[in-house]
């Protein structure tokens, strides 16, 4: 008897039409939603750069950029990449990847640098636009969404969402935002970013951020 109430339970609480239901709601979430993931720098084109140990911003963005698609795919969402291997792509080849794709959101994802050396955590920009207030607005939203969730994951410090003028987040039509994910100039935060696990922790919370963003529109 014990067995056969054990066996009701699990059809009431875990039926196959409630599996269903919950996976229908993630792909009605991500249902035609195409995001663009811009992997900053590439070839000739380093960024910023540090020794002991060694680290090219290049590197860390684009693992960044290929673990943050896996992602994205797991949820449903069509994702682009600005670029896939080391290649130096030219900003405005960028920006025409995402407006000419018919783009959902546009993230770009950056390592950071500073004369203070102790300067360190994770920050995000959108670009504010008098012609375009509805744009601007959502991509202070999603701005705000991301970095939480990548805080949440990383336990970074947060460094706040910012304004500014970055000609990728300025000059594509969709919401868009540049993440800076950690200073290469801090050793500590360095020796964290050669790390691929806290790179996937920073990818799932770009990832939890996009996906946290369509869920409350």
């Amino acid at each position: 008897m014990r067995l056969i109430f054990l066996t009701l339970c699990s059809f009431i609480f875990f039926s196959p039409k409630d599996v269903f239901a919950q996976k229908n709601s993630v792909t009605k979430t991500s249902l035609k939603k195409v995001i663009v993931i811009d992997a900053g720098h590439g070839g000739l084109d380093i960024g910023t750069r540090e020794n002991k140990p060694y680290l090219e911003e290049k590197r860390a963005a684009l693992t960044t950029a290929i673990l943050t698609k896996q992602y994205l795919d797991q949820l449903g969402y069509k994702v682009i990449l600005t670029r896939s291997t080391d290649a130096f792509i030219p900003l405005s080849k960028r920006v025409d990847t995402a407006n000419k794709s018919n783009s959902t959101l546009f993230v770009s994802l950056h390592y950071n640098s500073s004369p203070n050396k102790k300067a360190h955590g994770i920050e995000i920009f959108f670009c504010p636009t008098k012609n375009g207030k509805q744009r601007a607005s959502s991509s202070k939203k999603l701005a705000a969404k991301v970095l939480d969730n990548v805080i949440i994951r990383t336990k970074a410090r947060s460094r706040g969402v910012k304004q500014a003028s970055f000609y990728v987040i300025r000059e594509t039509k969709m919401p868009a935002v540049l993440l800076e994910g950690g200073f290469i100039s801090n050793d500590q935060e360095r020796s964290k970013l050669k790390n691929r696990q806290y790179l996937e922790k920073i990818a799932k919370g770009v990832a939890d951020g996009v996906d946290r963003y369509f869920k409350s529109i």
